[in-house]
């Protein structure tokens, strides 16, 4: 019977981020949000892509959704 793979298993390799690993990639996220919104072309699906990822680096860093949209549309 083969083994059916339940996503994670430790010897993959991956690890969980640092605190500021998190915060670089927050602020990158909102500098690239930032020039999707700014564009005059359509980029819609980028936009809600980074936007979630924003929210998701958010929660984890403690901050409101209200500071993360300031934070992203200023």
């Amino acid at each position: 019977m083969a083994k059916i793979s339940t996503g994670y298993t430790p010897d993959m390799g991956a690890k969980m981020r640092s605190m500021p690993e998190i915060h670089a990639r927050y602020q990158q996220c909102c500098q690239k949000y930032k020039q999707f919104r700014n564009c005059s072309a359509e980029f819609r699906e980028q936009k809600v892509m980074i936007y979630s990822e924003l929210k998701t680096l958010g929660w984890v860093l403690g901050k409101s959704d209200r500071q993360v949209n300031q934070e992203a549309n200023f």
